[in-house]
């Protein structure tokens, strides 16, 4: 878009895109793989097996590994959601009917919490926990500004 919008302009979509996400944005809590701590509390405990003496391995400590981020959350119309961008109507003739999950949603989200779920497991919000389903798709008038998941429910 070289020469179509200043540097200006550009500055002021962004800031307008900013300002929308942080309007409709709430909280979320995502959760990576719990950090496993061995801990060698006794004297027979042996960190190559990683058992005691008797056979026993309750001297391993899981600790949540867990952040907090803003997200704007798009719950998905199940009647009319397909896999693919047009919905049931235009697939009629076609053999990939595939009906997303009771319960899905999107989450449109900046890049510090897109580089931290590229790694997560699951996403907490509402009440309700979810699985990462998807890869972040990035979004933004002229740069990647912001990032697209797709989450299931675990229920």
């Amino acid at each position: 878009m070289a020469g179509f919008l200043s540097d200006d302009q550009i500055s002021k979509v962004r800031n307008l895109a900013d300002t929308l996400h942080n309007t409709f944005a709430r909280t979320i809590t995502v959760y990576k793989n719990a950090k496993k701590t061995l801990i060698a509390s006794n004297s027979s405990w042996n960190s190559l097996y990683r058992r005691t003496n008797t056979g026993s391995n309750s001297s391993v400590e899981y600790t949540e590994v867990s952040q907090s981020f803003t997200a704007r959350i798009y719950y998905k119309d199940m009647d009319s959601s397909y896999l693919t961008d047009d919905g049931p109507s235009q697939q009629a003739g076609s053999q990939n009917k595939v009906v997303v999950p009771a319960g899905t949603v999107e989450i449109t989200v900046k890049e510090d919490a897109y580089n931290y779920l590229s790694e997560a497991r699951r996403v907490e919000f509402d009440g309700q926990k979810f699985i990462i389903e998807s890869d972040g798709q990035p979004r933004g008038f002229t740069s990647n500004q912001f990032y697209t998941f797709t989450l299931s429910p675990t229920d």
